[in-house]
C-alpha cells in the first residue's frame, strides 16, 4: 500500500494524530476530568474546575451538585462558591468513571437595563484515576501502535468517506484490553472489524491506580474521523 515510513505520515497536534487524511486519537472516556483525591480535598467549587470564574460571580441563588454514588444519583445542596458540608461529603462517595454534574444559578445585573437577570452556570466533570492507564512506551508508542496496525491500512480511497467511528475498550486492573465493542460505527463493517481487532491485540497496559496505588480499570475510546462528520 502507499503508506512507506511511520515517520513520514503520522504527525501529532496535543493528543489528536493525523495519518494522511484521516484524525485519530485513544483517549480516557472522558470530556474534562478531575481525580477522587481532588475531590476529596474540595471546598470550593473552583476546587472541582479549574479556571471557574469565581471573580465575576458575586451573588449566587443556589448550587447543585448531581453524583452517582454506589449506583444511585445523588444531589446534594449549597448556597455560594463554598461547597456545603453535605456537597463535600457527597462528593467523596462519587463512582470512579461516573459524572459530576454542577449547576449554579447566579445573579446578573444587566448593564443596560440595570435591573438584574437571574443566569445559570453548568458543568460537568468525570471521575479519573489519579494516575490514568497507560500504553507501553507512553502515548507516543500507542499513537505509532494505531497507525501501523488500523489506520495505515484502510484505503486510500475509503479515508474520506468515513463517518466519526469510536471503539470503546476497558483496560482492566491487571492492565488487559477488554470489553472492546463498536461504539459509533464507520458504515463500512471491514473497516469496523479492522478498527476493532487492533484494540483487541494490544499489548497489556501498565494500569490505573488509585491515590492509595491501588490497580483500578479505566475506560478508553479510540476515535477515528473528525467530529461531525
Amino acid at each position: 500500500m502507499k503508506k512507506g515510513s511511520i515517520v513520514l505520515v503520522l504527525f501529532l497536534i496535543g493528543n489528536i494524530a493525523f495519518s494522511q487524511d484521516l484524525q485519530f486519537a485513544v483517549k480516557g472516556k472522558y470530556t474534562r476530568g478531575v481525580s477522587k483525591e481532588k475531590l476529596h480535598m474540595a471546598n470550593m467549587l473552583s476546587d472541582i474546575r479549574s479556571g471557574y470564574p469565581s471573580s465575576w460571580v458575586n451573588d449566587y441563588t443556589s448550587t447543585e451538585i448531581t453524583v452517582t454514588s454506589k449506583g444511585k444519583v445523588i444531589k446534594a445542596y449549597g448556597l455560594n462558591e463554598t461547597l456545603s458540608a453535605e456537597q463535600q461529603s457527597l462528593l467523596q462517595t462519587a463512582d470512579m468513571g461516573s459524572d459530576i454534574i454542577v449547576d449554579i444559578g447566579y445573579i446578573y445585573l444587566n448593564p443596560v437595563t440595570q435591573f438584574p437577570d437571574i443566569r445559570k452556570i453548568h458543568f460537568v466533570e468525570t471521575v479519573v484515576p489519579d494516575v490514568e492507564a497507560q500504553f507501553p512506551g507512553g502515548h507516543d508508542q500507542l499513537t505509532i501502535y494505531v497507525a501501523q496496525n488500523a489506520i495505515d491500512k484502510i484505503p486510500d480511497n475509503l479515508t474520506k468517506e468515513i463517518p466519526r467511528a469510536i471503539i470503546s475498550f476497558t483496560v482492566s486492573e491487571t492492565g488487559e484490553v477488554m470489553n472492546a465493542k463498536i461504539s459509533n460505527s464507520s458504515k463500512h463493517p471491514e473497516i469496523d472489524n479492522l478498527l476493532l481487532q487492533a484494540i483487541m491485540r494490544m499489548p497489556m497496559w501498565k494500569p490505573a491506580e488509585n491515590a492509595m496505588g491501588v490497580r483500578i480499570s479505566q475506560e478508553f475510546e479510540f476515535i477515528v474521523g473528525k467530529e461531525g462528520c
